[in-house]
């Protein structure tokens, strides 16, 4: 009966204020998979690699521009900002979690919600000749921009100097395991979903798609650039 009752009133509040829901929806797969992530480490006994990660960056910090003083002084009032503290790094990075609420809420959610209302407008129908150019589009057209907003974005909360160091060493990774990931769910999304599911399906495929994201996110710049020397 309650279940029936809360399922009845998501309905409801998906019909009546889909932005929101939707904003809702997708940044508490964002901040629950790097809940996860996080979880998963203090599990295995690992130290958080966002923590570390950020200690190093700050220290990098020699010159900075006016702007960047004030996006870091903004930050801190919210914050967003790592404590430079070694203890804080078998605990949970609340800081981190922030940042994946925000960008999920505010970023990610506006966004998707926005496209997937226009591409299922734009490509009607469930033809291979639909399904294949809509599947073309929304991963060659949409994840790119969104991949480098969303590194660019955390950087930014990060406060780091550099907000594009780690977009460039990370962008093509990140690109090739989106459309390995991407590719088989979204054909069956564009395939098989009826256009009422289909934000609740690519809700659930995007939460183990963020925990892959939330990994490569954790994932030091210096393993990158070792590769690449490599």
């Amino acid at each position: 009966m309650f279940l029936s009752r809360l399922l009845e009133k998501l309905k409801n509040s998906a019909r009546k204020r889909p932005l929101l829901f939707n904003s809702v929806i997708y940044g508490s797969f964002y901040t629950g998979a790097e809940f996860t992530q996080q979880t998963y480490s203090r599990l295995s006994k690992l130290p958080l690699s966002p923590v570390s990660t950020n200690i190093e960056e700050t220290n990098t910090f020699k010159i900075e521009s006016p702007l960047f003083t004030r996006i870091r002084k903004f930050n801190e009032k919210l914050g967003l900002l790592d404590e430079d503290n070694s203890l804080q790094l078998w605990s949970y990075n609340w800081a981190q979690i922030k940042r994946y609420a925000i960008y999920g809420c505010f970023i990610a959610g506006p966004v998707l919600h926005g496209w997937y209302k226009w591409l299922d407008s734009f490509y009607k129908g469930k033809t291979m000749k639909t399904v294949v150019p809509k599947l073309l589009v929304d991963q060659f057209i949409l994840t790119p921009p969104l991949i480098i907003i969303f590194f660019i974005s955390m950087s930014l909360m990060e406060g780091k100097s550099n907000m594009f160091d780690e977009c460039k060493a990370k962008f093509f990774q990140t690109f090739k395991t989106s459309c390995v990931y991407w590719l088989p769910v979204q054909f069956l999304n564009f395939l098989l979903v009826p256009p009422s599911l289909r934000v609740s399906f690519v809700s659930i495929a995007a939460f183990c798609w963020v925990n892959i994201l939330c990994y490569l996110k954790n994932t030091p710049v210096s393993k990158y650039n070792n590769n690449h020397v490599n």
